[in-house]
């Protein structure tokens, strides 16, 4: 009988400092993300990078930026308390040199696709914008390009972003080096490609829709999804360092999808059929996948 009374005494004990261990834990835990948000607003501001590349990031003519990223990032970090965040337009190729340097704090949402090169010098957020590859071309190739691989065999000249993955894509269907032209911008790419200095353009499909309605040329098709390419997912990424940052970014993506702001601001920019595509995406998948 007292061994099982000492039993009890004993067990009823290590349960009570179990709960208390746990308790100090989620105290000690909430306390540190309260110091690290307080850390972020003491902070003034939160700078973010993005491109010129519609309906993903916009510079407005007033220099204003907008888009479907900076908003969604801009709504995810206030819905933490987080609510000086302010958008820096840059080239892609410099985004994650600047990211790595501080110059930058955050590459806008809109911006960069998660993939496992860029997983190594960056932590990115959870998925937020799912599309697939694109190309913009004239009428006269219509049916006849679907894939990277038909633009070599054609010996095309094809307009990509620096810095974007497109340029992989491109490369390992062996198009030549001296075909794979730089495009500053979206804008400037239809124009190069109406000027007949490049044969297409290669952007994400979204991007080469909100380009075909602006510009309204009717000898331009829009083709997508390019045959043998993933569809993307982009996310929100920050130097490797600020974890506390990007996990506040996370906790407020999962705020506003919940209470329906994200897919207020998709519909907003006519992406309200591309919702449904980050279901089931993690950031984890995406970081392992094959380049």
């Amino acid at each position: 009988m007292a061994d099982r009374l000492t039993y009890k005494f004993c067990k009823a004990i290590l349960s009570c400092a179990v709960l208390s261990a746990l308790s100090i834990s989620f105290v000690a835990g909430r306390a540190s993300a309260d110091d690290a948000l307080e850390k972020i607003k003491e902070k003034g501001i939160i700078k973010s990078g993005v491109a010129n590349e519609a309906p993903w990031m916009i510079i407005n003519p007033d220099g204003n930026l907008s888009g479907v990223g900076p908003d969604i990032d801009k709504e995810a970090l206030a819905a933490t308390g987080v609510t000086n965040y302010q958008a820096q337009a840059m080239d892609y190729g410099a985004m994650i040199p600047a990211l790595q340097v501080r110059r930058i704090d955050i590459i806008s949402s809109g911006a960069l696709f998660i993939k496992p090169k860029r997983c190594e010098q960056v932590i990115y957020s959870d998925p937020v914008l799912c599309n697939s590859a694109g190309f913009m071309l004239t009428k006269g190739l219509e049916g006849k390009i679907q894939s990277y691989e038909d633009v070599a065999r054609a010996n095309l000249r094809i307009g990509i972003a620096p810095g974007g993955y497109e340029a992989r894509y491109a490369a390992k269907a062996g198009i030549p080096q001296e075909n794979i032209v730089p495009i500053p911008d979206g804008v400037s790419a239809v124009k190069m490609l109406q000027d007949k200095r490049i044969d297409l353009i290669a952007l994400p499909d979204a991007s080469l829709e909100t380009l075909r309605d602006q510009v309204k040329d009717p000898n331009l098709v829009v083709f997508f999804p390019v045959k043998n390419t993933p569809m993307g997912c982009a996310g929100a990424a920050f130097n490797k360092e600020d974890v506390a940052l990007r996990d506040l970014y996370n906790e407020g993506l999962k705020k506003i999808v919940a209470n329906g702001k994200y897919a207020e601001m998709m519909t907003k920019y006519g992406l309200a059929s591309r919702i449904p595509l980050r279901e089931g995406q993690t950031t984890a998948a995406l970081c392992a996948s094959e380049e």
